[in-house]
This record gives structure tokens, sequence and C-alpha cells, in this order.
């Protein structure tokens, strides 16, 4: 079922059981848009926290609730809050301090990742300046008892702000520097790191290089056994690549293509949904690399609910 409401999506959120939509007019107003298309009116108050002067995206939980990652106050100190966007109600889930004039190597201090499948765990990249450099941990925050549980990640992750993490909470996977090419291009490669045990793994493969998709960049699959990356080749050369890894395994390059593409999904734990510049969308399986075509055509391919 599609629903139509007179707006557009919010730019970069990213939506598990709810999309969100901005009237298009001006006004502010905004809704919810569930699975099943049903249309929901989102409060005044809670509208103007989810769109205005806000780094990062706001993670849209359900068609009531939304997590902003950073709502900035006049020192420019990080507060994550949760919203109910039914009755615009606020409560804070966790405060990080500005990082200052580092920000723009390191990013804000807290920017919101995901959330467990059973919605009660919310995860954060926070990141602190700390010496000549920084300290970067990933934050999980129970939304049922307020308990943040933190997890340090490797150095080399410090300047990544395009990480993922897997809906188990299991893994995080991020680009880090590795060294020149032939043709003396910076280049970087995915890892896995394990929160366990903080074992950081390279598992680029023989995929290609990819950078400069916007965020999210890094997916994992649903079902969390495959991650795929995406962007331009070699941080912009001609066309764009889609790369997948599986859990325990090394990347390939999947989608090689001149044509630029405006968007990579995931549209179950298999298959991605991919739409390039013109209009087309089509589906890729990750396994067997099957390609099929979808009925029907979207102006812009913007978010996949898997609530």
């Amino acid at each position: 079922m599609v629903a139509t409401v007179p707006g557009q999506g919010v730019g970069d959120e990213h939506a598990i059981g709810a999309y969100l939509v901005t009237a298009a007019d001006g006004s502010g107003a905004e809704w919810t848009v569930d699975p099943a298309g049903k249309v929901r009116p989102v409060a005044a108050a809670a509208a103007a926290l989810l769109t205005v002067n806000k780094p990062g995206f706001p993670l849209i939980l359900d068609s009531t609730t939304a997590i902003i990652g950073c709502n900035p106050a006049p020192n420019l100190d990080c507060t994550a809050d949760e919203v109910n966007m039914t009755t615009g109600a606020v409560v804070a889930l966790l405060t990080a301090p500005s990082t200052g004039a580092a920000a723009m190597q390191l990013g804000p201090a807290l920017t919101v990742l995901d959330v467990s499948s059973d919605l009660r765990t919310v995860w954060f990249r926070e990141v602190a300046p700390q010496g000549s450099s920084g300290k970067l941990d990933i934050a999980a925050v129970d939304l049922r008892t307020d308990t943040v549980t933190r997890y340090p990640l490797p150095a080399a992750l410090l300047y990544e702000q395009d990480l993922a993490i897997s809906r188990d909470g299991k893994w995080v996977a991020g680009q880090e520097d590795a060294g020149l090419d032939s043709n003396n291009v910076a280049t970087r490669h995915l890892h896995l790191v394990s929160l366990a045990t903080g074992t950081d793994t390279d598992i680029q493969g023989s995929a290609t290089y990819v950078a400069g998709a916007h965020t999210p960049s890094i997916q994992f699959s649903p079902g969390g056994a495959t991650i795929a990356w995406w962007g331009s080749l070699n941080s912009g050369g001609i066309g764009k690549r889609v790369n997948v890894a599986p859990l325990g395994g090394v990347g390939t390059t999947l989608v090689n293509q001149a044509e630029p593409l405006e968007n990579v999904l995931w549209l179950d734990s298999n298959r991605l949904v991919v739409q390039d510049d013109h209009g087309a969308i089509f589906t890729i399986d990750s396994r067997t690399r099957e390609v099929a075509g979808l009925n029907g055509t979207v102006q812009y391919l913007l978010a996949v609910l898997h609530a």
C-alpha cells in the first residue's frame, strides 16, 4: 500500500518502522508513514526538533518515536534525545562535550547509528578530543533502563564518521586508511570490528575502493549476515561501485556501473535495491548476483522499512 501526503522525505533520515515526511509548502508540518501505509501527524514541537540545525540524521524507530543523535546546546555540546512524535515530549538519553575545534575531523560528539531489532537498545558513535587526537566509542543506551554501556573502537576508525553497526550489536564496520595505490591515490579498506573482543579485521578482499556516497554508505543486511558498502570509484572516479562481504568472509564488487547511482539499500536479508540517476530501480541478489527490475517508478528511492 502506498500512502500519499503533500510533502517530501526528510533528508538522510534512518527509517526503521516508519518514514518521516515534511510538508513541501514550508509550513513545517510533518507526518509519519508506516509499512501499512497509515499516515499519522507529527506534533509541531517534535517536527521542529527533527528537522532544524541538527548534525546527522534522525533515527525513526516507529510511527511514534524518533531519536536525535545530537541536539546541540549553545556551547555545541551534544545531547541525544528520544522524541515522542505524537506528543512532542523529549527524554534526554546521553550528553557529550563538543568536539570543538576538531569538529571538522572528528564530527559531532554524538551520532545515532542504529537500533536493536527489539527496539530496546540504541547505538551511538561517541567521540571526544583527547590529547593530540581523540577517543572513539560505541555508546549503547538501553531505552527501558537508561543504562549506558561503552565499547572502545580502534584509533584507526577515529576519523571515520560513516560507521555501521549490526542490529544484534556485535559488529561495527568502517573504512580505514590503506595507503596509496599504483596511481598514488590514497585508498581505504573496509574493516570489521568485534565489540566483544575489539578484534579489527580487514575484509576488503578483492572489492574496489569506493568513497563519497551519502550516509549511510555502509550497511549491514537486515539479518546481519552480509555487509554492503558503495560509492564513487577511487574517491570520485567515473561511475559507482557496490561491494558486499559476508560476515566471516571478504569483499567482492557486486555492481560495477559507469552510470551514477542515487541510492543503495537492503530490500531483505539477501537482496539490495538500487536506483540509478535515470530513476531506474532494480534488485540484485548478494549471493547469486541475479538482477531483476522493479515494477513501477518512484522519483527518489529514500528508504526501505525493516521493522
